[in-house]
């Protein structure tokens, strides 16, 4: 850089580099630019960096101070005050980023499963006693002896699969399902004790019962295992001999289905693509309770377990706009008679998407309530504006500009971004001091508390100020404002969570 052009970077001008106008100040007055030249050493650039950081900060200090108190930054924007505050939009979208970012900091779930603890330990373990109390409430609601035994039955069955789903080589895994049993029967000893003594029933009378019910359990017991379920399956072996079998049968009626009849022959290849499904699921479950009872007690995630063994929920089925059969990409799609055919193609990839990304959010909470977080943001900011148009249905009489109306929802939502950010904040030291001070749980627990409770009252006289109406008018309208605005945001957050977990 030559002499001359590093002393004109020390020496204001005296016309506009930019537009050429004189200049008769620190900015040109004709096209707005400063007469400050940023192309300079570093101490300088630095210097402009913390000066305008500074400004900038002490309009945020003391718009965030107007802002505590209902409706003062709207009422003094409104009516010309302007430049001591910070402008409705970027204060929005300052706080709304940075709200958002803090809880998606703060918020932790934890979307590991733990082994199963052994309840062998005796009467004295508090699993023990919460199991019991448990059994004991199921029991409770049984008026005879004939629902106890219903109840009996039903317990030990689900007990019994899941006992027989581990192999016999993992005795301390079977061990809980084990002393479950043992539980369940005692509680439905002492229940039919209890209901002896009520009623007033004879030994004859009580052998009596027990024996109708043993019969109409085997009956029903008989009838259920004619036709095996897939989920029933306990071995791997057995999986696979169920699903040939399945298979079998239903390639079997296709084969005898003539050409011409499409339909029939479309259900049948969807039940075929069920029971392969079905399957799958149900060898996902074993390899996975082997897997759970082999590796001791190393903590699982469920993500974790359906990406390496396949996924677990075997009642999968999808069905759209109330068909009987489930959707499939190709079998079954979405079909929008009047879209042309690259519509229809979009949507049904969509679908897929969003069914593959269900799954994966299913059995990660935290991936889902990452994403609700995401989408609360959007919808706000979507729906300030709505929230402006009903606040000018609401005083149409008002004469006040739209603009104006936009500008006290701005506002309002600056400050909700704001106290939720201090609710954010407040969970933050909840987690750090609580552990090592019990007591500071209850001083943050109840200033969360005032904090949501303080929100709406805020808004409230926030409406009351800026409006001017009476107390009764205002409620009145807040009553109306306030129900309609939230159930748009929550259709608005529900759909842009969806969007954003087909589009993951």
């Amino acid at each position: 850089m030559s002499s001359s052009n590093a002393a004109s970077h020390d020496v204001h001008p005296t016309h506009c580099e930019n537009c050429g106008a004189a200049l008769h100040g620190h900015y040109c007055h004709d096209c707005g630019q400063s007469v400050v030249n940023p192309v300079r050493h570093a101490a300088h650039a630095m210097e402009e960096v913390f000066e305008a950081f500074w400004h900038l900060d002490g309009r945020i200090f003391r718009t965030l101070r107007d802002l505590l108190s209902p409706g003062r930054v709207a009422i003094n924007y409104l009516s010309g005050q302007r430049a001591k505050y910070v402008a409705p939009l970027r204060l929005f979208v300052v706080l709304s980023v940075l709200t958002f970012f803090v809880a998606q900091l703060v918020i932790h779930l934890d979307t590991q499963d733990t082994t199963v603890e052994l309840l062998d330990q005796g009467v004295s373990n508090p699993n023990r006693v919460q199991n019991v109390n448990r059994e004991n409430k199921r029991f409770s609601t049984a008026t005879s002896i004939e629902q106890v035994e219903r109840v009996r039955a039903t317990e030990l069955a689900e007990l019994a699969e899941g006992r027989d789903a581990v192999s016999t080589m993992l005795p301390h895994v079977r061990k809980p399902f084990e002393v479950a049993m043992v539980d369940v029967n005692a509680a439905a000893e002492r229940r039919i004790q209890e209901l002896i003594k009520s009623q007033d029933l004879s030994p004859r009378e009580v052998e009596t019962e027990k024996a109708a019910a043993q019969r109409e359990i085997e009956a029903e017991r008989r009838d259920t295992q004619s036709t095996p379920e897939m989920d029933k399956a306990k071995t791997l072996a057995e999986v696979e001999t169920l699903r040939d079998a399945r298979v079998a049968k239903q390639q079997a009626e296709l084969a005898a289905l003539a050409p011409a009849q499409a339909a029939q022959r479309r259900h049948l290849v969807l039940e075929i693509r069920e029971t392969n499904e079905a399957a799958g699921c149900r060898a996902a479950q074993l390899q996975i309770a082997a897997a759970r009872g082999s590796e001791g007690t190393r903590k699982r995630k469920a993500s974790d377990d359906a990406r390496i063994y396949g996924e677990t929920n075997c009642d999968g089925r999808l069905t759209l706009f109330g068909s009987d059969e489930p959707w499939d990409e190709e079998l079954n799609p979405v079909v929008v008679s009047w879209a042309p055919g690259f519509v229809n193609t979009w949507l049904n990839k969509q679908v897929a998407q969003g069914k593959d990304n269900m799954a994966r959010a299913q059995h990660d909470y935290g991936l889902l309530v990452k994403k609700v977080l995401g989408a609360v943001p959007s919808a706000l900011f979507l729906l300030v504006p709505v929230f402006a148009l009903l606040l000018k249905f609401a005083y149409v009489g008002s004469r006040r500009l739209y603009l104006e109306h936009l500008v006290v929802a701005l506002y309002s939502h600056a400050y909700l971004c704001l106290a939720i950010l201090t609710f954010f904040l407040l969970m933050a030291l909840d987690n750090a001091i609580t552990p090592k001070w019990p007591g500071f749980g209850w001083i943050s627990g109840t200033l969360e508390f005032l904090i949501w409770m303080w929100m709406p009252i805020y808004l409230w006289i926030m409406q009351k100020r800026v409006y001017g109406n009476g107390w009764l008018l205002t409620s009145l309208r807040y009553f109306v404002i306030g129900n309609l605005y939230f159930v748009l945001l929550g259709f608005a957050v529900v759909f842009i969570t969806i969007a954003s977990i087909v589009r993951m």
